[in-house]
């Protein structure tokens, strides 16, 4: 029998890093803003953007991968439709593309939405 956890871990992972992706420009921006104005020096600024950059395009890449691996854990699991773990996978792969990050997170966020609804179709065993 197939446990929730992936289901809870896909739907909390969704919805937090589907807001971070959506604001990802805007928090771009205001510490762009800060470090070019504490330190007046260029390659703290672009070393502080890449570094935010990696790490969005990790977050990318996990939400993917946790959308590859639970169509494949949940694949013959009545309980849990393909459209949540649809919008992760595509939800990621839209964020990849540069300057279309936020709207991978909009995908994001409605398919960890869709993780918490199928979360009460479990019953939960004592």
């Amino acid at each position: 029998m197939k446990t929730n956890t992936l289901a809870r871990v896909n739907a909390i992972f969704g919805l937090i890093s589907g807001i971070v992706l959506l604001l990802a420009p805007v928090i771009m921006f205001i510490m762009a803003v800060g470090a070019a104005a504490a330190t007046e020096d260029a390659d703290v600024t672009v070393g502080t953007l890449t570094g935010l950059s990696i790490i969005l395009s990790l977050v990318k890449i996990a939400v993917l991968v946790l959308g590859i691996v639970a169509i494949v854990y949940y694949k013959d699991d009545e309980r849990v439709t393909n459209a949540p773990s649809v919008l992760l996978i595509v939800g990621g792969a839209v964020g990849l593309i540069p300057f279309l990050g936020w709207v991978g997170g909009i995908l994001t966020i409605i398919g960890g939405s869709l993780y918490f609804g199928t979360l009460k179709k479990f019953v939960i065993e004592e």
